[in-house]
């Protein structure tokens, strides 16, 4: 858990700078730039079951309006997980309409996995402790209850899970297993014992002053402590006050899960209905159009979407020196499972390059001159590959070799997307001598006016980026059909200032970057390119 100052970390020039939709990129698991498509996809079934039932927490009816081929995508997704706790993170999804995720067959098949001695057992999970027993019992009664069967359950089967309760609550019992054991005597209608309720809940005092890691912890206790107290009819004493300060600061931070816990325990402890607007607003952005649940805290950070957010800071004018970022690249390239071959190597030194300015090291150098990372000769097949390490050498202040080039038709849509990317690269590694003699404005100018439907935003903007490096002059009328392009395709949720490569709702970096290219190239007849006055967009 992080402090809402800490969630945005960067230094105060940049903070002031640049708008809060870019920061709103850097992902919460390492700390990078994420590819904004991500916000596309559909979270997994345990963070949906989490952020619907927070959004329940707060009052909302949330509906689901899924196919039912998604619905069964998201039931066997869950169910590849676990076969007891994945039913039970179906279950808001089912309370929500989701078509046939959970029923009456599902309760059967939870009871099969009760043992001949009261608890139930997950194949999945292969845990043959109390704990992981414990733990697959109260996800087995939890479903149970929520498909209306657990009266059904047979009276022996019933009879040795609660025997099998009550020796387990026997003894010093740590908090969170005294919860699942209340939870799950109350799901069977059996009393708590005393013994299990005496906890209290965790000192929360200098909360704020802690380390995350233990902020996290005491998250996860206090709300243990509730359910504790909750099972045994007992109303629940905390400090909500911490609690509502924490709710106030870090709602945009918490993932699905921790929202959920937090949220709860405010409930329970007598927070109104008016406390939780805040978790509302930001649960309903997580919301795609069918109801079901984006998964932020999933988003990961690549070392190449951090580097074209760089890219866009550069040209927008915003500084892009950030401590934060170069410490998380530092990280992230440090990990024993990070990529080793040498086009990530060579992203993630320019990327360090960029924000931390410091200079590269003799072998992060030397994948400037190799050629397996930057290819001697540019073909049409390779070009893409090749302008990509050339750009990243520029950003990180180290020449390349001019390259030999095989020349190719510029026919088709994909001899000028080709044509287009070597021109561009050939400009950024300072080569534009070296542009081959069959590729001219004159060559490129029909694919600049009209490359036809099947070209999106960022191959149209690319295209007349490399016409107007090769001296071609787009009339007014041509720029007007770009502008109006541009605009049609700028924006998506959260992102107001990105630019979308098609009729999809996602917006893409690299497409921005090219508009606003384009667009500087252009002095800003498009309208895209970010002006100091317009930088909180």
């Amino acid at each position: 858990m992080t402090s809402a100052a800490g969630c945005a970390g960067q230094d105060d020039r940049t903070a002031s700078s640049e708008p809060d939709y870019v920061r709103s990129l850097i992902s919460q698991t390492n700390g990078l730039y994420y590819h904004p498509f991500l916000r596309e996809e559909r979270g997994g079934p345990e963070a949906q079951s989490y952020a619907l039932r927070a959004l329940a927490e707060t009052g909302a009816k949330p509906k689901v309006t899924v196919a039912a081929r998604t619905a069964a995508a998201l039931r066997s997704d869950a169910l590849k997980s676990s076969a007891l706790w994945g039913r039970y993170w179906l279950v808001p999804l089912r309370d929500a309409g989701a078509p046939g995720v959970l029923g009456r067959d599902d309760a059967r098949a939870v009871e099969k996995l009760r043992s001949g001695k009261g608890w139930y057992e997950d194949p999945a999970l292969d845990d043959g402790s109390d704990d992981g027993r414990l733990s697959a019992t109260w996800a087995a009664l939890e479903v149970e209850a929520a498909t209306g069967s657990l009266d059904a359950v047979p009276a022996a089967g019933r009879a040795a899970t609660v025997r099998w309760l009550g020796r387990l609550a026997h003894g010093d019992v740590p908090l969170e297993k005294a919860a699942v054991l209340a939870r799950c005597l109350r799901l069977l209608g059996e009393p708590v014992p005393a013994s299990l309720t005496a906890a209290t809940a965790p000192d929360v005092s200098g909360f704020t002053e802690r380390p995350e890691a233990e902020r996290a912890t005491l998250l996860e206790e206090t709300y243990d402590y509730v359910l504790l107290q909750e099972s045994a009819g007992r109303a629940p004493r905390v400090d909500r006050a911490t609690w509502q300060q924490v709710l106030n600061h870090d709602v945009t931070a918490l993932d699905h899960e921790q929202l959920y816990d937090l949220v709860h325990i405010l409930r329970a402890t007598g927070s109104p209905a008016r406390s939780f607007s805040s978790v509302a607003r930001r649960l309903e952005g997580d919301r795609l159009p069918d109801g079901t649940m984006r998964d932020p805290s999933s988003y990961l950070g690549t070392p190449d979407a951090s580097l074209l957010v760089q890219r866009l800071r550069d040209l927008a004018g915003w500084p892009v020196r950030d401590e934060r970022l170069l410490a998380a690249v530092e990280k992230q390239a440090g990990a024993p499972d990070a990529p080793r071959d040498g086009a990530t190597r060579l992203t993630v030194a320019a990327l360090e390059h960029t924000a931390g300015g410091r200079d590269l090291t003799a072998p992060q150098k030397a994948l400037c001159q190799d050629p397996s990372t930057v290819p001697p000769t540019v073909t049409s097949d390779n070009v893409r590959d090749w302008q990509r390490a050339v750009w990243d050498c520029a950003d990180a202040g180290v020449p390349v070799p001019a390259p030999a080039v095989t020349r190719w038709d510029l026919d088709g849509l994909e001899g000028a997307q080709a044509a287009a990317t070597l021109v561009v690269g050939l400009h950024q590694s300072g080569h534009e001598d070296r542009t081959p003699g069959w590729l001219t404005a004159d060559r490129l100018e029909k694919w600049a006016t009209d490359p036809g439907p099947r070209a999106n935003v960022y191959d149209r903007a690319l295209i007349v980026r490399a016409y107007l490096l090769l001296g071609g002059h787009p009339d007014e009328s041509a720029v007007g059909r770009l502008a109006a392009l541009a605009a049609a395709h700028r924006g998506c949720p959260g992102l107001p200032g990105l630019y979308r490569p098609d009729d999809e709702p996602g917006c893409d970096l690299k497409t921005t970057w090219a508009v606003w290219e384009l667009d500087k190239a252009l002095d800003g007849k498009l309208g895209a390119l970010p002006s100091p006055g317009r930088s909180r967009d």
